[in-house]
């Protein structure tokens, strides 16, 4: 089925402010809520809201939105990870020649359990990778989680694995190179 979307791609303060609203937060709740991620305080929406105030003032911070009539389906959002730059925590070294790129670090991708199965995730991330100047993107998916599948159908590598925070799940490393590399 093609779903009837609607994407917005926002930057700087208009993105700040709807990443942050109310209502993104109720989707990011909302797909939390899932068993793969309740276990852990870094999946909670204090938490969500507490990184994502700090990472909408990184350089390329770039959120796109779906939305079927009036609803949010979901989001998807990312920075861009200078050259030299690799996740923070307790991490695994990246491979060869990616630390030396800049990469796009996707850090959400979130899609409301009633939209799921028609292609909405798939295109949301589409549209955030499409045109970004960075050659590489990288992104952390625990490996259990029904996403970590997807992406690796998608293509995604698993390149290595970080615990981005001392109370957080390890993590798998994921990576895509994206076109014009």
């Amino acid at each position: 089925m093609d779903l009837p979307l609607s994407f917005t791609r926002l930057t700087g303060q208009a993105a700040a402010d709807a990443v942050l609203s109310p209502e993104y937060g109720d989707v990011y709740e909302e797909v939390h809520s899932d068993a793969s991620y309740h276990d852990n305080p870094l999946f909670s929406r204090e938490r969500f809201i507490e990184r994502t105030v700090n990472q909408v003032k990184l350089p390329g911070f770039e959120l796109i939105s779906a939305r079927h009539d009036a609803a949010l389906v979901g989001f998807c959002f990312g920075w861009t990870m200078d050259a030299g730059r690799w996740w923070g925590g307790e991490t695994t070294a990246p491979p060869d020649g990616v630390l030396h790129l800049p990469k796009l670090a996707v850090i959400e991708l979130m899609v409301r359990e009633s939209y799921r199965g028609v292609g909405a995730g798939r295109r949301l991330l589409g549209e955030l990778l499409t045109g970004r100047a960075e050659p590489y993107a990288t992104l952390l998916t625990r490996p259990w989680a029904p996403a970590h599948a997807m992406y690796l159908a998608w293509g995604w590598k698993v390149i290595g694995t970080c615990r981005p925070a001392p109370d957080g799940p390890l993590m798998d490393v994921l990576g895509l190179g994206l076109p014009g590399a």
